[in-house]
Formats: structure tokens, C-alpha cells, sequence
């Protein structure tokens, strides 16, 4: 017979049973915890090293479409080159096309060879798609010439310099016309204050300064900037103000960016001694010190300033780039002559403030706030823009009758970024088929010659976008079936997705026999999705 024990004779011993069960579920769930933050802190440091390695394959990726689309502007200007224009060359203020005549910059002359033009017929124009180790690339090239530059502000004529600060108020007051983000007419006013007011007070500035090749030695209160983004600190700007986005009613609302622009001025130093490569600015140095047409300090001047590209001049015949500010305007407030950058624009003696807008490109905003309504209607802007997005007949003519008299198939037709056909529209390949447009010929000749003076049909300086798309769903088929605008509004509004926008800047001109695509801006990622700014947006947009 086993005999129970009584536990009233030994109460400690069980009670240390029991703290030692306890002590043992404790370490236990201890035991647990630990091995559950070490497997998701693993899990999570796999997948951070999976996204950087995903972001590193997009940024190559990014980095492969801008050099696909750099070998696509210069086969365009050496197209353009080859049929006898000179595509991106540098050219002084006012005087993007050539030959200039007389009346008025940028026209071409009677019985003078066409010069070459860009628009949206052209290959980089249109918005690519392609997809690189399964990162979906949208590649958006927008011409940096169909903005107004800002720069104008500073024209040594106080007359033209005025024209040009009412040109960007009535610019920012339509750039976002109808968006819950519309700027008020108040508000552009003390916006292009404040951007005149850094420009030409730089002294009293609060941002730092950094010393640029545009920078006069005896106007020290004159400074340029790099880019727009430099305003944003100043009073009215926001940081909305830089960036695309949708308001609450869907609608687009574009950067003031996509309007405005520093960087169509871009030019090099002159290579020999006292050479004067652009003849649109000369005369505006000090002295017998001329300085180029687009702005750089003379070559001539041996220091240790270091260009704006992060490279040091070394000796007197050594080219020196000016990134992104403008030697017209630098060179117009010396203290040579008064007509300064763009008194050789016109061949009239008049003072133009040059850099004209490209009038194939230039967006509606723009091109109703070249001129006052009082003295050209705004109807016929409206006209304009029309004209340039009608299908054209000649060349729709032209290719019926090329097929007919050849045995050859037909030509591929030019596909969008979806597949879908390209109309062909038509385009100004000089600005003498301004005449074409409807209620040009009743403008009075004065208003013509200005219009051709803040008009050009070419671009030199392109802003390429790309934006890098890589899905962290398993359903790989969500998007098949979707119509354009359908798959526009998924990509924008989906979160499985990583997502990389790289923005970059060059300038096409140039050097010797060559085209030479030179960086403004290598490599800026940005923290907003770009859009597009179309003359006829759609309803499902």
C-alpha cells in the first residue's frame, strides 16, 4: 500500500515548484520574443536590401532610357543638320533661328534657306514606354525653349525689362487657370517681384550665394540663379508651386516649372582671346573685355573659379560652361554697351530681352502671356494652337502618293506610348507660316514684328523624364485590358508599386562637325510624378 504524503508538512517545497514552473514560462516567452524580433528584423533588412537592390536596377535602368534619348536628340538635330539647318546651335538672344534679317529676330528672311525646327513631330517629342528586367520606364522629353526664361527681368533696357516682368505675372496668373491652385493676379505680381528682387539684390539676400562664371565684378547685386527651384525659399513661393499634382476635383495642376525656366540661355565661354561666338550680346563686357553672347566669363580671364559643373578653367583657351544661367542677362547689366545682351537679336537696333518660345511647343499659358491681350487678341493665340493641332494634309497627301507611285508597302505609321497611331499635326517650320494662321495677316506690322521676336521654331535645351516603375504584386495581369486612360489612373493611384523619378537636363548644341549633348543637370530625382502639359487635355485624363 503506498502511504500519501501530507503536503501540510512540507508546504515550502511546493511552493518553490511552483515559482520554478513560472520562472520557466517566463524564459520561455522570452525565449520567444527574441526569436520573433530577430526573424522580423531579418525579414525586414531582407526586404530594405531587396528594395535597394531594386532602386539600384532602376536607377540603371533610368540612366540607360536618358542615354537612349540623348542619342535620339542628336540624330534629330543631325537630321535636321543635314537638310541644311543647324539645330541647337547657340544662338544670341532673340535669334534662335538663322539667318536673321532685319525685321525682326527669329524670322527667317525672304528667299533665305529654311532653317531647322522642332515640335512634337519630332521622335523625342513623343512619350516612350519600355521595360528593362521587368522596371516599367515612361520616358517624357519636354523642350526646355518652349518656356519663357525668367532672365529676360534683367535686360539692360528698362522698357524691355518691364515688358518681360509683365510677361511672367500674366504667365503664373493662366499657368493654373481653373485649378483649385490658381495663382491670383496679387499674388504673380509679388511672386515675379520676388524672383526680379533675388536676381538683381543679391547682397541683401538671406540664401547664400555661390561664386558662378556669370558674375560681374563691378554689379556685385546681380546674381543668377541655377534653377527655379532656387526661388522656393522666397516669399509668395510654396513648395506646391514646384511640383505636379492633382487637386480636389482631379483636375492637373502643373509646376510653375513647366511654364517658366532659367536655362535656355545656356552657353560657353569663348574658346580664343577675345572671340565673340554668339555676336547677339557683344559689347555688354567692360572696357575692350567682351564677354559671350550667352554669357560665361571671357576666356581670357585666368583664375581658380570653379565652373559650375564641379571643373576649374585651366588656361586662357580653355572653354567654360555656364550651367544654367544666362549670359544675355549677365552680360546685359555690365557696364559696356546700353543695348547689352540682345541688341544684335533684331538687326533693327531695338532690344528684343530674346530667348524666344518655341511656337511649336510652347504651352497655351505661355503663349496668351507673350504679349497683352489689348494689343494681340487672345484669339488668335487660340487660333495658333489650333493651327498646330490640325492633321497635316500635305503630308498626308504626300505619303498617298509616294505608296501609289511605289510598289513598296506603305510606310509604318508613328505609334504612341500605347500602341495607338500618331496623327501627323502640322507644325511651323519657320515662322513665316505664322501667316497661315487665322488673323495674323490683320495684325498690325508692329505686332507682328514682335511676335516673331519672342517666337522661335527651335529648342536647344531638353528636360528628359523618367519615371521607373516596379511592382511588388504577385498579379502580374492587373493592367491587361485597361484603356490608356484607365491604366494612366491605376499607375498613379496603385501602392504595390516602387517608384524612382529621375529628372535630367542637357543642352544641344554644337561643337565643330558634332552635336555635343551637354549636362545642365545630371541627375535630380524628384518626390512628385510629372505631368504633361497638353494644349487639349481629355475628359478622362
Amino acid at each position: 500500500m503506498k502511504i500519501l504524503r501530507n503536503r501540510s508538512a512540507h508546504p515550502a517545497a511546493y511552493e518553490r515548484r511552483g515559482a520554478a514552473l513560472l520562472l520557466s514560462l517566463l524564459i520561455l516567452l522570452v525565449l520567444v520574443a527574441i526569436v520573433i524580433q530577430l526573424n522580423v528584423s531579418t525579414g525586414t533588412d531582407a526586404r530594405m536590401a531587396r528594395n535597394d537592390v531594386t532602386l539600384t536596377m532602376m536607377d540603371l535602368a533610368a540612366e540607360s532610357a536618358i542615354l537612349q534619348e540623348l542619342e535620339t536628340l542628336k540624330t534629330d538635330a543631325e537630321s535636321d543638320s543635314s537638310s541644311g539647318g543647324a539645330p541647337g546651335a547657340p544662338a544670341a538672344a532673340g535669334t534662335p533661328t538663322a539667318p536673321t534679317p532685319a525685321g525682326g529676330a527669329g524670322a527667317a528672311g525672304a528667299g533665305s534657306q529654311p532653317a531647322s525646327s522642332d515640335s512634337r513631330r519630332d521622335e523625342w517629342a513623343s512619350p516612350q514606354r519600355t521595360e528593362i528586367n521587368e522596371i516599367k520606364l515612361r520616358i517624357v522629353v519636354v523642350d526646355e525653349d518652349s518656356k519663357y526664361n525668367v532672365l529676360n527681368m534683367l535686360n539692360p533696357d528698362q522698357k524691355e525689362a518691364d515688358a518681360a516682368f509683365d510677361r511672367v505675372v500674366r504667365i503664373l496668373d493662366l499657368c493654373r487657370d481653373g485649378t483649385d491652385s490658381d495663382i491670383d493676379q496679387t499674388t504673380a505680381e509679388d511672386m515675379a517681384k520676388a524672383m526680379r528682387d533675388h536676381m538683381t539684390k543679391r547682397k541683401q539676400s538671406k540664401l547664400p550665394r555661390p561664386k558662378l562664371l556669370t558674375d560681374l565684378p563691378k554689379n556685385e547685386d546681380q546674381g543668377l540663379p541655377l534653377s527655379m527651384r532656387e526661388f522656393m525659399p522666397l516669399e509668395p513661393f510654396e513648395d506646391s508651386h514646384f511640383k505636379d499634382f492633382r487637386d480636389s476635383n482631379g483636375l492637373v495642376v502643373h509646376s510653375i516649372t513647366s511654364f517658366l525656366t532659367v536655362w535656355t540661355s545656356i552657353g560657353s565661354a569663348p574658346a580664343a582671346a577675345g572671340a565673340n561666338t554668339s555676336g547677339g550680346a557683344a559689347g555688354a563686357g567692360t572696357g575692350n573685355t567682351p564677354t559671350n553672347g550667352n554669357g560665361a566669363n571671357n576666356a581670357t580671364n585666368k583664375n581658380s573659379t570653379t565652373n559650375t559643373d564641379g571643373t576649374k578653367p585651366n588656361d586662357s583657351t580653355s572653354p567654360q560652361t555656364n550651367n544654367g544661367a544666362s549670359g544675355g542677362a549677365a552680360a546685359a547689366s555690365g557696364q559696356g554697351s546700353a543695348a547689352g545682351g540682345a541688341a544684335g537679336a533684331s538687326g533693327a537696333g531695338t532690344v528684343t530681352g530674346g530667348y524666344g518660345v518655341n511656337v511649336n511647343t510652347a504651352p497655351v499659358a505661355v503663349l496668351h502671356g507673350l504679349l497683352d491681350s489689348r494689343d494681340v487678341p487672345s484669339r488668335f493665340w487660340d487660333k495658333l494652337v489650333e493651327w498646330r493641332n490640325l492633321e497635316d494634309e500635305d503630308e498626308k497627301e504626300k505619303a498617298k502618293q509616294q505608296q501609289a507611285e511605289s510598289s513598296s508597302p506603305a510606310p509604318e505609321e508613328q505609334l504612341d506610348e500605347y500602341g495607338e497611331p500618331m496623327i501627323k499635326r502640322q507644325f511651323f517650320d519657320t515662322l513665316q507660316k505664322l501667316s497661315d494662321v487665322d488673323g495674323y495677316s490683320d495684325l498690325p506690322a508692329e505686332q507682328q514684328a514682335k511676335i516673331n521676336q519672342l517666337l522661335t521654331t527651335q529648342s536647344s535645351v531638353f528636360s528628359i523624364y523618367v519615371v521607373a516603375r516596379k511592382s511588388t504584386s504577385v498579379d502580374t495581369t492587373a493592367d491587361l485590358g485597361l484603356t490608356p486612360a484607365e491604366q494612366r489612373k491605376r499607375e498613379e493611384t496603385r501602392g504595390d508599386t516602387l517608384l524612382r523619378v529621375v529628372h535630367a537636363v542637357y543642352w544641344r548644341h554644337k561643337d565643330g562637325q558634332d552635336t555635343t549633348m551637354t549636362p545642365i543637370v545630371r541627375w535630380e530625382v524628384l518626390d512628385y510624378l510629372p505631368y504633361e502639359v497638353l494644349d487639349f487635355p481629355p475628359d478622362d485624363r
